[in-house]
């Protein structure tokens, strides 16, 4: 069934999820605008997966593969697919009843926007195995504008809330098939670097907190080992922006061509947090040296230069990175001390984790360690 024409495909890429199979199913085909096909697509699975489909009978459509990770799996579901609209929803979460009817109802509203994507609620495993809705995800509005900047800033919203043309995905080439993990994120920053979006206010599904395993057999782990993954595989995904991306990217709103000296002080500012965000050590210095090195003579940092570079240690994975590479830290800054204004930009790092010791919401060793972090940068200063 499709509203006002619009039909959409479920995709549903699966690995040993059968005992939360069932319940993901079941909520798609729950929907009350259902979709045109449900494709589970099996990457392999060793558990009783082919059998939880199998009972479904033709309201799903099955296909497996050999394992080689969920990007490999949703390319294999986005060449079948037939569907006008596309939506990946994970086999571990379970979708609110009306879930494409919201999202169809405000791609309609606003015909200018190529895709749709909204809030959703955490949840966590009952005494019965069945999810429970927790806490609502709430999502910030985005001048359009903002909406690429601030998403290279940080992810702010999941990918199973979309619901995204078929046509787009297949322009964009499908899933980078070498993100074993942050595949999603990469595609929301394709998506929203080439395509305007609208966020429907209707939360459209539950995202299962578990601590059981996940990603593809090559680099399976556990909910625990979650951040230390995705902070790996977010490098990349700030190294393929970096590659990708024109400086004026970075800017808002973009500007395309030559940058004037103005500009291109704002712009480096910008990247240099996407970069220190992404743990992208060697990115964030390059950056920061060049900004030291356009200073006109004469002239220093400004006050909010220093607090743009205060802010960016303190964001993503920032402080997790120097403080685990910190010997490459300080090979990094003293390779700045040929620039005149280098010790004011390594004081303002220091200030960016003397503030996290201070608000940082984690134990007081935690705090601890980015206080230290702060003192040695002020040292290096010197």
């Amino acid at each position: 069934m499709t509203m006002s024409g619009t039909s959409v495909s479920v995709l549903v890429p699966t690995f040993n999820r059968a005992h939360y199979l069932g319940e993901c199913l079941d909520s798609l085909l729950a929907q009350s605008v259902p979709p045109r096909e449900i494709v589970v697509i099996d990457d392999g699975s060793e558990d009783a997966t082919p059998e939880i489909v199998r009972a479904y009978g033709e309201r799903i459509r099955y296909v497996r593969k050999e394992n080689g990770g969920k990007p490999r799996a949703v390319n294999l579901g986005l060449s079948l697919a037939e569907g006008d609209l596309i939506w990946i929803f994970d086999d571990d979460d379970v979708a609110l009843p009306d879930a494409i009817e919201t999202r169809l109802a405000a791609l309609h509203a606003n015909p200018g926007a190529a895709f749709v994507y909204a809030p959703h609620y955490y949840g966590h495993d009952g005494p019965d195995g069945r999810i429970v809705r927790g806490r609502l995800h709430a999502l910030p509005a985005h001048d359009p504008d903002r909406f690429f900047h601030d998403l290279m800033l940080g992810c702010f919203f999941h990918l199973a809330t979309a619901l995204v043309p078929a046509a787009l995905y297949r322009e964009l080439g499908g899933f980078d098939t070498e993100l074993l993990s942050s595949e999603d994120y990469d595609m929301q920053l394709r998506l929203a670097h080439a395509h305007s979006a609208v966020q429907s206010a209707a939360p459209v599904f539950v995202f299962r907190q578990h601590t059981g395993p996940r990603g593809a057999k090559a680099i399976r782990y556990s909910g625990t080992q979650r951040s230390r993954v995705f902070r790996r595989f977010d490098q990349r995904v700030g190294q393929k922006l970096r590659a990708s991306l024109p400086l004026g990217d970075y800017l808002v709103p973009r500007q395309a061509g030559p940058l004037d000296p103005v500009a291109m002080r704002a712009a480096r500012l910008e990247r240099l947090a996407v970069m220190a965000g992404k743990g992208c050590l060697a990115e964030f210095f390059t950056d920061l040296g060049e900004l030291l090195a356009d200073l006109p003579p004469g002239e220093g940092l400004g006050e909010g230069e220093r607090r743009a570079i205060s802010g960016a240690v303190r964001g993503g994975y920032a402080d997790a990175a120097i403080l685990d590479e910190w010997p490459l830290v300080v090979d990094y800054v003293h390779g700045l001390r040929h620039h005149r204004c280098h010790g004011a930009a390594v004081r303002a790092m220091a200030h960016g984790f003397l503030t996290l010791a201070a608000g940082y919401p984690g134990s007081a060793g935690e705090r601890l360690k980015r206080l230290g972090v702060s003192l040695r940068l002020l040292a290096l200063s010197r």
